[in-house]
């Protein structure tokens, strides 16, 4: 679980650090006012090869003219056996098509990058992957395609690294930039994009429930025990909750909030509700109906994640004998 939340945080912080690296202007030393969203509304036109008419959300999109623009896809880590690999061309396929939601009044661009966003180790194979396919006419891409490698690196400070290591930019500028490896201040990040937790698609859930658990309702909670000049450290705190408002709060410090008809919002309501729900199976909470929870708050000792990784473990379903066969490859 730790491991699933290491390379969650660190897919996202690639994204966040690639969109950085985009907005740089080299020569003035400064960011540029670019449009940019994690997570932004699409819709793919009818002529789509993989989804035609189809609304998409790729992780993150970034329009740096009039006319151009890129569209990019983190992988969270990719299985050993290539032939899974297929199915993350293909969603990158999804998005080499003539979208419309971009930041242009008619919403359409007269070209856009595609951009994969893998872990290190798997970038280099990821991209002769795509390059063998393409040679054995298994898939073709119209618009330019690139692999972009990601690592964090620790010691004193944390760098997010990036560096192309597959395929090419439209931007020479920035094509250049990124052939060489490109390291970004973990720091920095916070300080220009905030403390993010969540991209598009959601962490497995012991890692919503930490996040909810350990940064947000120790606010509410202390909240509560200020009004109430209760001492802080008392045993439980009752907190009254909605879906709603764990959302939006969800979403205005750790996540994305909407800010039209094709900003994201992310974390959505839905992988609140379910979180909320584990944790009345847990005896944590207790549903009072119409999105309303009585959260009953106590600070644990421990590692709160851990502590939900095997209260998710537990509350799993046990599988029936033919699903096991089908797990381990037997039908």
């Amino acid at each position: 679980m730790k491991e699933a939340l290491d390379d969650y945080s660190q897919a996202l912080y690639a994204v966040l650090a690639f969109v950085n690296e985009v907005r740089w202007d080299s020569e003035k030393r400064e960011l540029r006012d670019l449009p940019f969203e994690i997570g932004r509304r699409f819709t793919t036109s009818n002529e789509n090869k993989i989804a035609p008419a189809t609304p998409v959300t790729p992780d993150c999109a970034i329009q740096c003219r009039q006319d151009d623009g890129i569209v990019a896809e983190a992988k969270l880590g990719l299985p050993q056996n290539k032939d899974f690999w297929d199915q993350d061309v293909r969603q990158l396929q999804k998005y080499d098509d003539d979208l419309t939601g971009w930041w242009t009044k008619t919403e359409r661009l007269q070209s856009h990058d595609l951009v994969a966003l893998v872990p290190f180790l798997r970038a280099v194979d990821f991209a002769e992957h795509i390059a063998t396919g393409e040679a054995e006419g298994k898939w073709t891409f119209q618009r330019r395609i690139a692999t972009v490698g990601f690592q964090r690196l620790s010691g004193p400070k944390t760098w997010v690294q990036i560096m192309r290591l597959g395929g090419s930019f439209s931007d020479h500028r920035l094509d250049e930039r990124l052939r060489k490896p490109c390291q970004i201040n973990w720091q920095l990040l916070l300080e220009k994009y905030g403390d993010r937790k969540f991209l598009d698609h959601p962490p497995r859930l012991p890692i919503t429930l930490q996040i909810m658990w350990d940064d947000l309702f120790i606010q509410y909670a202390g909240k509560k025990c200020a009004e109430s000049e209760g001492p802080e450290n008392r045993r439980v705190v009752e907190l009254d909750v909605t879906v709603a408002q764990v959302t939006q709060d969800l979403q205005t410090f750790y996540g994305f909030s909407s800010s039209g008809p094709r900003s994201p919002e992310i974390p959505r309501a839905k992988w609140i509700k379910d979180a909320l729900d584990a944790l009345v199976d847990f005896k944590m909470a207790e549903e009072r109906g119409d999105g309303k929870y009585l959260i009953r708050y106590k600070r644990q000792r421990g590692d709160m994640l851990e502590r939900f990784g095997r209260l998710c473990f537990r509350r799993r379903p046990r599988p029936s004998h033919d699903e096991r066969q089908r797990e381990l490859g037997f039908e």
